[in-house]
């Protein structure tokens, strides 16, 4: 067969399979609801801190059948959420979020998760961002770390103002924590700035952490961090020790450490260790000379009480004496 003639039988071959063949069918539109955001983020990157702020995710339903928005679930309590729980086919739905940032200080992420019907997306994360600014700025920062040594009237002070230098006013400071910390606000003379100064009152060694607020007429009150670490002459760890379960035939068989070091003295100087030396056995061991000892505690488990136990060794020196519990159980 000639070439021409080949060519014309392929032709009609063609035409023969490509009507023999189905149609190739198009994508059939979702039967059930379908979810559709035309954002799932919005910034917000000059929020005033305590100002309320409010976002609007619109959204649609490109399904077939009625969606259903069964729950909106903020990550924080400063959240709340409304929003349209049915939704028909082609109508457009709304979540509106509602953001409360007093005590929010610099950038945050605020997050909702949506929980509706459709099958295919059924989980959705909606996203507040953005960054506060204060109403007064903190010239150290919004956290205050007050590190000092017992009797010596550990304090640390810090600048206030307004972000854009505008005239202040402060009406007062509230503190939480005045059993423990003196805080005390005073006023320059251009009315711009102030000065916060913080101290610790502790009459022994403490570690303590909690807010302080400056109170601002017309706004909401704004919160300080306060953490204070109030070192004694030596420190000790850990603060509790647990031996576990101990028997009467496991004399000297369970043993502890506690760990004595120098912090604010010249020196370390123990002057002596209050126990009772028929519960327990305790060795001292010099690591660093005048710096750091180690304690070795073994119970006396013949002479401790069946059960549960709790008894303490005293560490004394530098006329301040530390105690740390000894808890255990007898079996």
């Amino acid at each position: 067969m000639s070439r021409p003639g080949r060519l014309a039988w392929l032709l009609v071959a063609f035409v023969v399979l490509a009507w023999g063949l189905p149609a190739l069918a198009a994508p059939a539109p979702s039967k059930g609801p379908k979810i559709v955001f035309e954002q799932t983020e919005i910034v917000y990157p000059n929020a005033k801190e305590g100002q309320t702020l409010t976002a609007q995710f619109h959204f649609t339903n490109q399904g077939a059948m009625n969606l259903l928005v069964e729950s909106v679930t903020p990550s924080c309590g400063c959240q709340v959420a409304e929003f349209d729980k049915v939704v028909k086919p082609g109508a457009k739905g709304v979540i509106n979020l509602t953001l409360d940032t007093s005590g929010i200080t610099g950038a945050f992420r605020k997050t909702a998760v949506v929980n509706s019907n459709d099958p295919a997306n059924p989980f959705t994360t909606l996203v507040m961002i953005g960054e506060t600014q204060s109403r007064v700025k903190v010239e150290k920062g919004r956290r205050l770390d007050l590190v000092g040594c017992l009797g010596q009237n550990p304090s640390i002070s810090t600048g206030l103002s307004d972000p854009e230098g505008k005239p202040l006013i402060i009406a007062g400071v509230e503190n939480p924590m005045s059993e423990y910390l003196d805080a005390v606000l005073s006023r320059a003379g251009d009315g711009r700035h102030y000065t916060l100064t913080v101290s610790a009152k502790a009459k022994e060694p403490m570690e303590f952490a909690g807010p302080i607020y400056l109170v601002v007429p017309g706004s909401s009150k704004i919160s300080l961090y306060v953490v204070a670490d109030i070192k004694g002459p030596f420190t000790v760890s850990p603060q509790e020790v647990y031996f576990g379960g101990v028997s009467r035939g496991m004399q000297g068989e369970v043993q502890r450490t506690i760990q004595v070091l120098k912090s604010c003295a010249d020196k370390l100087m123990v002057e002596k260790l209050l126990f009772d030396a028929n519960k327990f056995k305790v060795e001292e061991r010099w690591m660093e000379p005048d710096n750091k000892l180690l304690l070795s505690l073994r119970p006396r488990p013949e002479t401790l009480p069946m059960g549960p136990f709790e008894e303490k060794i005293g560490i004394q020196a530098q006329g301040k004496v530390y105690y740390v519990r000894l808890k255990g159980i007898v079996n």
